[in-house]
């Protein structure tokens, strides 16, 4: 069984990279979904750091109006808090920072900010603040955080690992009970508890998403957004039709591609886009959707007991949407932007994953089963023979197959059996 203490802060892989890019940047911005722990992270690295929130209606007008006095009245380091709420301080801790840089004062760490929302205003953190700040992600708790496991927080992220031997006696139930659970931390503060999960998540959709539709498209309809969501939930790990699921659900596709937009943006959802620079001819160029939390999921589709859910037509999709949300964090919550991929082709060839380095492709196949399906990687095999014969090479790095194994193998031909406990 999982061991939970409740007194404890969940530690966060997050942490130590945190602090070293502090010692090198003026500014850190730390992003990601609301409720994924930005702040409670932020103050856990440094406790005694000033801090304020623009949360705060009457510190988010002084921010506003008068961004100097509010940069005077909270001096650096401070950490500023749901910082797109006033997107005009970006010049001025421009102004701040470049006035030390000025006098050769030193300035790493001055500026910590926490951001919900991916919209308009990380693109003026980004074009302002160039050369001067780091842009972190957090999403919900990974795999290692949930289980309490320090030494696997020290770990690359999963294509980056080196072979490993690994063993559990854990089960494909108690696998699926954490992935109906979902990833925010306050769920885990007190172990699985699946009374509050429901609870927990409407309010999470009523406060938390509605209120950002809100702000950025004015939506008055949400009971029609919510019912995108679950149309969209029921499609997760698939190929992602806009205008099947602008007539389910009753609206044009150019409104469902608005939607779409802030559910990424909000860092609901990822869009996995298909690699195909010109291997061949065959293959589609439509994205696959994949929810970042499987509790939403598992609340949008109503399902609120593990063995169901298992025996369930959507089974595989579920556990290939985890696995994929899993594997994303890791590259994130290690400070990396990670270069993924599926490939299929029109015919229905596919794999899962597919990993672009230089000039190698790494790739994986999730399978909710123990077993070792032959052919595994066949359909992309000849593409990347005949790639590797031209002016830029290409070549199959490593291969690997994740499922509910309960031990990392060799399977042979270079490929890896991964046990979906060891992500």
């Amino acid at each position: 069984m999982i061991l939970y203490n409740c007194h404890m802060f969940i530690k966060r892989k997050l942490v130590q990279y945190v602090k070293d890019c502090s010692k090198k940047f003026s500014i850190l911005m730390l992003t990601g979904p609301r409720q994924a722990g930005k702040t409670t992270l932020l103050r856990y690295v440094e406790p005694n750091r000033r801090f304020v929130t623009l949360d705060d209606l009457e510190n988010r007008t002084l921010a506003s109006e008068n961004p100097t006095l509010f940069l005077e009245r909270y001096p650096p380091p401070v950490l500023i808090d749901e910082f797109q709420y006033a997107p005009q301080l970006l010049p001025y801790l421009k102004i701040a920072v470049d006035a030390k840089r000025t006098r050769m004062i030193e300035s790493a760490g001055d500026y910590w900010l926490t951001g919900s929302q991916n919209f308009t205003m990380m693109e003026g953190v980004q074009e302002s603040l160039a050369g001067r700040v780091v842009i972190l992600k957090l999403m919900g708790l990974d795999l290692a955080e949930i289980l309490r496991d320090e030494t696997a927080l020290n770990r690359p992220p999963f294509f980056e690992r080196p072979r490993v031997n690994f063993e559990t006696d854990r089960g494909v139930e108690e696998l699926f009970s954490m992935i109906l659970q979902g990833d925010k931390p306050e769920l885990w503060k007190q172990g699985p508890n699946f009374g509050n999960t429901a609870d927990y998540y409407i309010s999470y959709i009523q406060t938390c998403l509605e209120r950002d539709v809100r702000s950025q498209l004015g939506v008055k309809e949400l009971g029609l957004f919510e019912k995108f969501m679950r149309f969209l939930a029921a499609r997760t790990a698939q190929l992602l039709n806009m205008t099947s699921l602008a007539s389910d659900v009753g609206v044009k596709t150019p409104t469902i591609r608005s939607w779409l937009t802030i559910l990424e943006r909000s860092f609901q959802i990822t869009l996995l886009s298909p690699y195909y620079r010109n291997l061949t001819s065959r293959q589609v160029k439509t994205p696959k959707v994949y929810f970042l939390d499987t509790g939403l999921i598992t609340h949008l589709l109503k399902w609120n007991d593990p063995k169901t859910a298992l025996q369930g037509p959507m089974a595989g999709a579920l556990f290939e949407n985890w696995v994929v949300s899993q594997i994303i964090k890791g590259y994130w919550h290690s400070g990396k932007d990670p270069s993924l991929f599926f490939w299929r082709t029109r015919e229905g060839e596919e794999i899962d994953l597919v990993e672009e380095a230089g000039d190698k492709l790494h790739v994986a196949e999730i399978k909710l089963t123990e077993g070792h399906p032959a052919g595994l990687f066949k359909s992309l095999e000849k593409p990347v023979q005949k790639r590797s014969k031209k002016a830029l090479p290409l070549v199959l790095g490593s291969r690997k197959l994740i499922s509910t194994s309960r031990k990392n193998l060799p399977l042979g031909d270079g490929i890896d059996l991964i046990s979906a406990w060891s992500l």
